[in-house]
């Protein structure tokens, strides 16, 4: 019986919308290409094509380039917003004329730093747009205080070209070194190495550029606008800050009283701690949901395509469900970043559903548990939302490592039985697998080279038999079909017909199989795994919507740690723990470098210990806000949280330096050492006030977005950084005046004694 024919058995098979489809999966093929123009232009020539495919229908799954364009617009309406909020509060607070000299480097620095961007070979995304907003209100910071300063000497009596020059001449080295230890906090984000610092990487490159060519502009650009712009405050000698002299007045005379609540704001922040939430990377909040389907190993292609589609139909009755996709024998098309790709297999398939709202996937996930309990009880249903950062198999993943089959299984039992007793987990599973059923056919050797055969003919006929053999190509076109011989039953040849397969041998004609081998069925494992070289099995498990990771991990350590394994059998995680151990790990590599640039240009600036110690005593104070923030916001803390506080730490750090670099120059110029805290308080209290409303206002955008990126990172460093700067214009001082050497003549006036008269007294 000759036909032509499918190809037999079927190795995958794709659905749309419950009709049958060949799915295709087009990826960009350059690495610099304009992926939105790109998804256009084949949009587009889609379109010319459907006429000719008619009467079959071209249909989109899935068009990454629309997320790509919806992300990219996101962030940009974020970027410019927050350039019009922090131009207008320059305007608000430092008037017309001083606001317009900062607000003008707002659009040079940016596509100044665009420029150099694109010419150094680098592609304009969403980690790029983050970066740049997250450098949206530290950009301003330097021409903020450059153009203050050139105010404060105008308000002085100078003449505009002498007040920019002093100005630039004062100013050259602290902002250099503030911008200097800024870029050396972004130092390890920049060189750590893995998968993680690889998605980020973006981030500390754009902010690094960005403040690097704002530097540059307050030292050359902002001086000479405001020697054309600026003029003399009319009283403005006469006119004196109250409010800023009673604050310059609290770390003089209350500096121990400053310390101890800034040490119990620490603590009471460190307490908070526990109602925290920690995550690695958040899901995403993509209207898609993801449902991988697997059975026993060696499940046959129509059992899993069958209960596939049956489940689809029922998805696509839900409430909110606009289009399902359905694949089986494989993972379908990597339609996001984040997706992980399962091997081919028969017994393996994915359902994607596409809902009108994100609001359906609670009910989603239940329905999908449901069905599965009581409709598919045999296979595997795992639904999951897509996620951020680098993939993971899941959230979950403990591996247990080493020993043979007989010592594994139990051990990964134990810790399966851990893992579903522990709140908050749902989905638990085990890669160890059933086992499945096999036919062993034990060939006589002997006996089979008597009759001029060996196990190379054996294999032949029963594959012959069963699957079948290919014995030559037919050409009746551009393209050969393969010639297939093989029984009329195929795959579906019971096991008690292959008994009667014979052999043909060349000396005796036709042999039958049963006199060369003995047929055994006997229960072998479903797959066989090893990791670093050992045989493992990994215990997987997703999270309950809301529960973080953090906690579900912590109580996972303390169980596991008390379970008692046989010799030999080792535990180590994968999933979240996996990629934020390695992230850390590689961060803490990374570190010393960043805190060597930091010292080094404190010590260039300062050339002293006790300062470099003062000023680094902010950077506890960064995270003092840092917790209150995120329980309030309700943002868990993960990596963006973490890069948040390395940002936050360049910037409060920056602030005690421009701070603690005019209480030198007012000690320098003889003034004592409480007057020149005073002074410096006063002086530097608004600019450094306006340069945290600028940042806080630069990112206030990026809490609003819909990505679930971008707000815990925005949140740290707004919190932070409001509460540090205050405790910074307080702790600063107060540490200078308890940790910086008085004058002789300033500690007599403290106790109380009259230096003349103490004079008289010395003998001649």
């Amino acid at each position: 019986d000759i036909r032509h024919e499918t190809e037999q058995p079927l190795r995958q098979t794709a659905w749309h919308d419950g009709e049958r489809a060949v799915a295709l999966a087009i990826v960009i093929p350059r690495e610099k290409a304009n992926a939105v123009e790109l998804g256009h232009e084949i949009r587009a020539m889609v379109e010319t094509l459907r006429p000719e495919f008619a009467p079959l229908v071209i249909e989109e799954m899935f068009f990454q380039p629309d997320h790509v364009e919806s992300r990219l617009s996101e962030l940009g309406n974020s970027l410019l917003f927050g350039i019009a909020v922090v131009a207008g509060i320059l305007f608000l607070v430092m008037g017309l004329r001083l606001g317009l000299v900062v607000a003008v480097t707002i659009p040079l620095v940016t596509f100044s730093s665009v420029a150099l961007y694109a010419a150094g070979g680098g592609i304009l995304h969403q980690i790029a747009i983050a970066g740049m907003v997250v450098a949206l209100g530290m950009l301003v910071d330097n021409a903020i205080v450059m153009a203050e300063n050139i105010q404060w000497h105008l308000d002085q009596g100078k003449h505009p070209n002498d007040a920019a020059n002093l100005s630039v001449h004062e100013l050259f080295a602290p902002l250099g070194v503030a911008t200097g230890t800024t870029l050396a906090a972004f130092v390890p984000m920049l060189i750590s190495t893995g998968n993680t610092a690889d998605f980020t990487r973006m981030i500390p490159t754009m902010i690094m550029l960005i403040l690097l060519v704002s530097y540059l502009f307050a030292i050359f650009v902002t001086p000479t606008i405001g020697r054309l712009l600026l003029r003399a405050r009319v009283n403005s000698k006469a006119d004196s800050n109250d409010t800023l002299q009673r604050l310059g007045a609290i770390p003089v005379n209350h500096p121990w009283k400053v310390v101890i609540a800034a040490l119990f704001a620490l603590g009471v922040s460190v307490f908070m701690t526990q109602w925290v939430d920690r995550t690695f990377f958040p899901n995403t909040a993509r209207q898609q949901l993801v449902v991988d389907i697997e059975y026993p190993t060696g499940t046959h292609l129509s059992t899993t395509t069958e209960a596939a589609l049956t489940l689809s139909r029922h998805l696509r009755t839900q409430v909110g469900v606009e289009k399902v996709f359905t694949f089986t024998g494989n993972s379908g098309p990597s339609f996001y970043y984040n997706l992980t790709e399962n091997s081919r297999s028969p017994n393996i398939g994915r359902i994607v559903v596409l809902t009108d709202s994100v609001d359906h996937m609670t009910d989603l996930f239940d329905f999908v548990e449901r069905y599965g309990r009581t409709e598919l009880p045999d296979a595997q249903l795992v639904p999951r939302r897509l996620g951020q950062g680098p993939p993971t198999r899941a959230p979950i993943e403990i591996r247990v490592n080493g020993g043979d089959l007989e010592q594994l299984e139990p051990a990964a039992n134990a810790v399966l039985d851990i893992v579903r007793s522990v709140p908050g987990t749902r989905d638990a599973r085990s890669t160890l697998g059933r086992g499945t059923a096999t036919l062993r056919f034990n060939i006589n050797d002997a006996t089979a080279a008597r009759f001029g055969l060996n196990r190379e003919a054996v294999a032949q006929a029963l594959y012959g038999r069963t699957l079948g053999q290919n014995v030559g190509d037919y050409r009746a076109g551009d393209d050969p079909i393969p010639i297939r011989l093989r029984s009329p039953q195929g795959e579906s040849m019971p096991a008690e017909g292959l008994e009667t397969v014979a052999l043909f041998s060349p000396t005796h004609g036709p042999i039958p199989l049963l006199t060369l081998v003995n047929i055994e069925t006997e229960w072998q494992p479903a797959s066989l795994r090893h990791y670093q070289l050992q045989r493992s099995v990994s215990i997987l498990s997703q999270l309950d919507e809301g529960v973080s990771f953090g906690k579900v991990q912590s109580q996972l350590d303390q169980r596991i740690a008390a379970l008692e394994l046989p010799p030999g059998i080792s535990i180590d995680y994968g999933g979240q723990a996996k990629g934020s151990g390695e992230a850390n790990v590689a961060l803490l590599r990374a570190l010393p470098l960043g805190l060597l640039l930091l010292l080094f240009f404190l010590l260039l600036q300062f050339n002293s210990f006790r300062r470099v110690g003062i000023i680094l005593s902010t950077v506890p104070l960064a995270l003092i806000g840092v917790i209150p923030g995120l329980v309030l916001s309700g943002s868990p803390f993960g990596f963006t949280s973490m890069l948040g506080v390395i940002a936050l730490i360049g910037i409060v750090v920056n602030n005690a330096i421009v701070l603690v670099d005019v209480l030198d120059r007012e000690l320098a110029n003889g003034t004592s050492l409480n007057d020149a805290i005073r002074l410096a308080v006063e002086r530097r209290t608004r600019p450094i006030m306006l340069t945290t409303a600028t940042t806080v206002a630069g990112l206030f955008p990026l809490t609003l977005t819909e990505s679930t990126l971008w707000p815990p990172l925005a949140w740290t460093i707004i919190s932070g950084l409001l509460a540090s700067t205050f405790l910074t214009l307080m702790v600063v001082p107060a540490l200078c005046r308890l940790l910086l050497p008085i004058r002789a003549n300033e500690q007599c006036l403290l106790e109380g004694v009259d230096l003349s008269d103490n004079v008289e007294r010395k003998p001649s």
